[in-house]
């Protein structure tokens, strides 16, 4: 029997709260749902770049955007789960906590990333992808910390394309060690 996913709408408000830490032409995450089935989390946005924040326009999305775009992703997904109380991690943080922490406790570890075509920076779509969460303690003198293997895939309506696998980080979830 397979299980129903819960669609978590677009929340715009709390993607403008969740944004505001980016310079305001760096906001290239325009919308995001999120699909919750199990532990398994897959956001999906959409995104728009003007104009690149730090180089000429080079006509197509390049790594340091898409790795701009997968934080506000990332971001968003975990806000709209802690939001909502759901999916595999974060549950037990409150908004407040959440807003507090995702920039100084949220890291990325290890990367991997693969352009296929190269994508319209002008409008694309992105899906992030929570595949497993472990929690772990990594010393006994340390907090317990949540490790988050992540995929990513960019794409456009011309066949542009890129993914990777990202491991993130939750360094300090809040529990006592």
């Amino acid at each position: 029997m397979s299980v129903a996913p819960v669609l978590l709408d677009n929340d715009a408000a709390l993607l403008d709260e969740v944004l505001r830490c980016y310079k305001p032409h760096c906001r290239y995450l325009k919308s995001l749902t999120v699909a919750v089935t199990g532990d398994r989390v897959i956001g999906t946005g959409t995104f728009s770049i003007p104009e690149p924040c730090y180089i000429d326009d080079t006509g197509h999305l390049n790594a340091v955007e898409v790795g701009i775009c997968y934080n506000q992703l990332l971001y968003q997904t975990m806000a709209t789960m802690v939001r909502h109380s759901t999916g595999p991690v974060l549950a037990d943080w409150t908004m407040d906590e959440f807003l507090r922490r995702y920039l100084p406790d949220v890291l990325i570890a290890s990367s991997r990333n693969v352009f296929r075509r190269a994508i319209d920076s002008q409008s694309f779509t992105g899906e992030f992808v929570i595949e497993r969460a472990t929690r772990y303690q990594p010393r006994a003198d340390l907090p317990e910390r949540v490790a988050l293997e992540t995929s990513y895939r960019f794409w456009d309506e011309l066949g542009g394309e890129c993914d990777g696998e990202i491991r993130v980080v939750v360094v300090d979830t809040g529990t006592a060690a």
